[in-house]
């Protein structure tokens, strides 16, 4: 078995057969095109697989027959991810899609490694953690604009989203991307006060640029879907001619 493939959808056999042994149409359509934004090249791999567990349990797309949970925590694996730092990110995904949506995925989470062999997977490939500010503990300007929403709301958020971005193993910018993509699929970038534009702005701070932005967008049409997309691509818009980036 081939390891940390350039394409985890072209290059993986096996989860090509998977795909078309729920329909043929079906599985054609889904490595045509997931193939081509697994193979945009600005965002690695491993952070693709763990962006798309993050919208997995967002939809809750860890249930029933055909479900990619499963399939998203084996690619994640083969690109060189722990299990401890899948569960990191469902950690940080309590604050974004909420503790009872991460309950049911924990659930998956430890049936899934009950019924697989480690010894299949490559090595762990970690990222080098650089320590950064915490995005939230460490920015008193949001933390005034948070308090000035509701200041109970203030506070709360700032003890236990705090926690959740100085959780270790998944680094700042890494985190920053996840959010966003939690802020799509749940469609948490209109109305007002809603976090697109912050978790933007920590994108942006932790070195992400516009294009991995886009990049990240384009890769979420087909996990969030393209009229989502289109939606969150207007909000991005309005972002950056507002900061004229």
């Amino acid at each position: 078995m081939a390891y940390y493939y350039k394409n985890a959808v072209l290059e993986d056999k096996d989860l090509q057969n998977a795909l078309k042994s729920l329909n043929p149409k079906f599985g054609d359509f889904v490595t045509r095109v997931a193939g081509e934004v697994w193979g945009l090249p600005l965002i690695d791999q491993k952070t693709k697989a763990i962006i798309t567990i993050a919208v997995d349990v967002a939809n809750q797309d860890q249930k029933g027959p055909g479900n990619p949970f499963g399939a998203h925590i084996d690619m994640a694996l083969k690109q060189g991810a722990t299990r401890e730092e899948v569960e990191a990110v469902l950690l940080f995904l309590c604050v974004y899609t909420g503790f009872n949506k991460v309950a049911s995925c924990f659930g998956a989470l430890n049936e899934f490694f009950d019924n697989v062999n480690l010894q299949q997977y490559p090595p762990p490939r970690t990222a080098t953690m650089v320590k950064t500010a915490n995005p939230i503990l460490d920015n008193l300007a949001l933390q005034k604009d948070l308090k000035s929403v509701n200041p109970q709301l203030g506070d709360f958020s700032i003890r236990v989203v705090g926690e959740a971005w100085s959780l270790p193993l998944i680094d700042i910018k890494t985190k920053a991307l996840i959010a966003l993509a939690v802020d799509i699929a749940n469609q948490d970038h209109v109305g007002p006060n809603n976090p697109f534009s912050l978790h933007l702005d920590i994108a942006f701070q932790n070195g992400v640029t516009r294009e991995e932005i886009e990049e990240l967008l384009l890769f979420l049409c087909v996990y969030t879907g393209f009229n989502k997309v289109a939606a969150a691509f207007g909000s991005l818009n309005e972002y950056l001619a507002q900061r004229r980036i």
